[in-house]
């Protein structure tokens, strides 16, 4: 053979070695990409999450795992047919892609589901992460006839789980409770959400106990401590005792005071939290807060305290939410949970303002009375803090002599 001839067959031999790692490249890729998105599937995205949890460790950095489930799709496919709902997938996959962090990773890992690993990211910036997420989607499907949202959960290394099964079982947790909380919104996994969802709660002890565990850990969220709640609950009480509800309702209304806000686990903390003026969004999501707690409370022992949470921001004068209930059919308790909560939000520091003070926030109720706050329930309350005012000044064995 001549030196020209090996030379060609040198490069032949090479041409068809490079042909043959381009294939098991292509093979290699195709094994680990969605077909229909090209995103990630879930087998890659495993391998991934692995790795990410190993430096972790090492690192004692956190990592986060958000999973996504489309609602609405199946009526699409109803509708238009396989077509419409590949389409609709296509679109959610760019969204991901368009709106994750260059560090992060998405995938396709179900029919309808898809997940984004979030590496050095804890819960809370996780959840910012898959706002943005849910929000590209209102813009992207903003057309009523394709309308599709998405419910998001959110589960973070080492605070939910310490291994990839553990974490996206949390994170699955979290997108079934999304669901269960109305869809089309962003829940953290709670141990505490996802057992009271799960009917783990068994008898009535055990399911208050979640709930009000619950609640506290949104006022922490909210507020930073665990007072305005069991501060409401303390104001909801002297107004009951004033109107003079029998024992075991003062009982029932001091419990639902406890847990008046417990529906705003389902409301993204950039909400609760800004400084400024709600945009319209902001307050349409800040609005399904009754109806979230009134679902969390869909328990026959609990119906009461239901009715009375969910109707605790309707107005006298038709004006408020969610149902524009008036004058007497709103419930007389959640007319005391209205004036309890809107006077502990009045004289306690927000992120947004400071207290009004005492006085102003008086002056306020008063304004109210008859239109925004029941007046008979204003009256009571301020007769009883007046009444609390005079037993502190001039305690009663002072007075006595």
């Amino acid at each position: 053979m001549s030196v020209g001839s090996a030379v060609v067959l040198v490069i032949v031999v090479l041409r068809q070695q490079r042909r043959i790692k381009l294939l098991q490249a292509r093979v290699s890729d195709a094994a680990r990409t969605d077909p229909l998105t090209g995103l990630l599937n879930r087998r890659a995205l495993d391998e991934l999450l692995d790795l990410e949890l190993e430096r972790a460790r090492r690192t004692g950095r956190p990592v986060s795992l958000v999973i996504g489930d489309l609602d609405g799709l199946r009526t699409i496919d109803g509708r238009g047919g396989e077509k419409a709902g590949d389409r609709a997938l296509e679109l959610v996959a760019r969204d991901l892609e368009k709106w994750k962090r260059r560090i992060d990773r998405a995938a396709r890992i179900g029919g309808e589901e898809f997940a984004v690993l979030l590496p050095e990211t804890d819960q809370g910036g996780a959840f910012l992460v898959a706002e943005r997420l849910r929000r590209a989607a209102h813009r992207t499907f903003s057309d009523v006839s394709t309308s599709v949202t998405i419910s998001f959960g959110v589960a973070s290394h080492p605070d939910h789980g310490d291994d990839a099964s553990a974490l996206f079982r949390a994170a699955d947790q979290a997108v079934h409770a999304a669901k269960d909380l109305g869809r089309d919104r962003t829940v953290v996994y709670s141990a505490e959400l996802a057992r009271l969802l799960g009917g783990g709660g068994g008898n009535e002890e055990l399911q208050l106990a979640t709930l009000i565990a619950l609640a506290e850990a949104i006022d922490i969220r909210d507020t930073g401590a665990m007072k305005h709640s069991h501060t409401v609950a303390r104001y909801a009480r002297i107004m009951a005792m004033e109107l003079g509800l029998e024992a075991g309702r003062i009982d029932r209304v001091r419990l639902a005071g406890v847990l008046h806000d417990v529906g705003k686990v389902g409301i993204p903390d950039g909400v609760l939290s800004k400084p400024g003026p709600l945009d319209d969004e902001e307050w349409r999501e800040m609005r399904t807060h009754p109806e979230v707690a009134a679902r969390l409370l869909s328990h026959g022992e609990l119906d009461d305290l239901r009715g009375w949470i969910l109707a605790h921001h309707e107005r006298p004068d038709g004006g408020g939410y969610p149902h524009g209930l008036s004058g007497a059919a709103i419930p007389l308790e959640a007319s005391i949970l209205a004036v309890a909560d809107a006077y502990e939000a009045m004289t306690a520091d927000r992120i947004y303002r400071p207290a009004l003070g005492e006085e102003a926030a008086r002056a306020e109720l008063e304004a109210g009375a008859g239109t925004q706050f029941d007046a008979d329930v204003v009256h009571g309350f301020l007769s009883a803090l007046d009444r609390e005012h005079e037993q502190t000044v001039c305690p009663a064995h002072i007075r006595a002599v």
